[in-house]
């Protein structure tokens, strides 16, 4: 069974700003589980052999312990109830859902391709750098999607070199090395990416970088900058690194078509019918595959 893995409050976060405005008649606020219902019908209508399974987060408990500042700088959650009614809609047709108390979902996501890696490929829909460090050729790609006027991108090994100019194996330690203002985790501040990846490169893990500053080229700011920066450095890499052993308890979906009725009369969704969204999440056997394996869509066309 192909399958793939979403990163469901990321697909969540997408969908309540794109349609913001949505309401129901009664002012409860439907953007969120509008946009997500249809965006996950638009992919699965698309590969229709694959299975999909929505990884949740549930804490960053062992993020703040290590960094107390690690996204403190997010806002709070503006439609949680959405969330909790997505999941329990999910629940009522063949999606699979998943999460760890404790963790992230970028760490339910490593784990559970690391326990599903086979002769199928593996999509990643996330639009989270972090997860960019599973990407292996012929079994892992990361589909990160459409934003404004840029189109969705496909990553394999040569696009993430492309892009970043580090391979996946060294993304988690380019990303302590740079930082990532939108988690709160402070970089090299004001040192060149080019400068960190040609260092990376010749010392291959970035605590032999600070072992070995005395021996580079650097102007006096870089090096006090990097000399300085070493601690948080050490704390950087503790929290980019991605969990790959958690014991994954997977939530199948039950289909109850009542159920689903239910929840979409709640949100006044009248464009998406029960019967037909539930009929959509029937898994096709892999000898019925048509088409082929990658191509591109948009998660938000309809």
């Amino acid at each position: 069974m192909d399958h793939i893995i979403i990163d469901g409050y990321g697909l969540a976060f997408r969908s309540h700003y794109a349609h913001s405005s949505l309401q129901t008649f009664s002012g409860i606020y439907s953007g969120c589980v509008y946009g997500f219902l249809v965006s996950i019908r638009g992919l699965k209508k698309r590969y229709p052999h694959h299975h999909i399974t929505v990884a949740w987060d549930n804490d960053n408990i062992r993020r703040k312990k290590i960094y107390a500042g690690y996204k403190a700088n997010r806002p709070g959650m503006l439609f949680s109830e959405q969330i909790g009614d997505l999941k329990r809609i999910l629940h009522t047709v063949n999606v699979s859902q998943v999460e760890y108390v404790g963790e992230e979902a970028d760490d339910v996501i490593a784990s559970f391709v690391k326990q599903n890696k086979s002769e199928d490929l593996i999509f990643i829909y996330s639009s989270d750098k972090d997860l960019l460090q599973l990407v292996e050729d012929g079994k892992v790609i990361m589909i990160r999607p459409s934003s404004g006027k840029h189109p969705e991108k496909f990553f394999d090994e040569e696009l993430v070199k492309k892009e970043y100019s580090v391979t996946p194996r060294n993304m988690k330690a380019f990303l302590a090395l740079r930082g990532d203002t939108s988690d709160n985790i402070p970089g090299a501040y004001r040192i060149r990416s080019a400068l960190l990846i040609d260092l990376l490169e010749k010392y291959k893990k970035p605590m032999n970088i600070f072992e070995n500053l005395d021996k580079e080229e650097l102007t006096e700011y870089e090096l006090k900058t990097l000399t300085e920066f070493r601690e948080q450095a050490a704390v950087n890499l503790q929290i980019v690194a991605l969990r790959e052993d958690l014991d994954l308890k997977i939530i199948e979906g039950n289909p109850n078509v009542d159920k689903l009725s239910e929840y979409l009369d709640k949100y006044e969704i009248k464009s998406i019918k029960s019967r037909g969204f539930m009929d959509v999440f029937t898994d096709m056997p892999a000898h019925m595959k048509k088409g082929p394996a990658v191509q591109s869509y948009s998660l938000f066309e309809e």
